[in-house]
């Protein structure tokens, strides 16, 4: 059952999809750029850096919706979810962590931390849905 947005849920879907999609496109570019011709010096950094940036705005996003909503039980089981995707992140990475140190794992990328968190936190946002109901 699809319940109606909220005012900040409508903000944030406005604020949140348009950062998202900067963000592919900056990837998309930037990764590209490197195999074809890589940039040298500061520029090297720069460009680096860039797709970050997004990222960036969307964790100010979900704080700003965080902030946004004036549903005290819709932000209850938002910042639930949100716990849940930092428990997720923190597990992993200790996890993993210990793997690479002691076992000889694969190193994973630093930049896999914000996936996480947002696997984590999507696949608990309708699981605490449902245990409201």
């Amino acid at each position: 059952m699809h319940t109606k947005w909220s005012p900040a849920m409508r903000r944030y879907q406005l604020r949140f999809w348009p950062t998202m999609i900067a963000y592919a496109v900056l990837l998309v570019a930037v990764v590209r750029l490197f195999r074809v011709h890589p940039p040298q010096g500061a520029l090297k950094y720069a460009l680096a850096l860039a797709p970050a940036v997004p990222i960036l705005g969307v964790i100010v996003i979900i704080g700003l919706y965080i902030v946004e909503e004036t549903d005290e039980f819709r932000r209850m089981q938002t910042i639930q979810s949100m716990l849940v995707g930092l428990a997720t992140v923190l597990a992993a990475g200790t996890t993993w962590g210990f793997l690479e140190a002691l076992a000889d794992a694969p190193h994973i990328p630093a930049y896999y931390v914000f996936p996480i968190y947002c696997i984590g936190m999507g696949l608990a946002q309708p699981v605490i849905a449902w245990r409201y109901r």
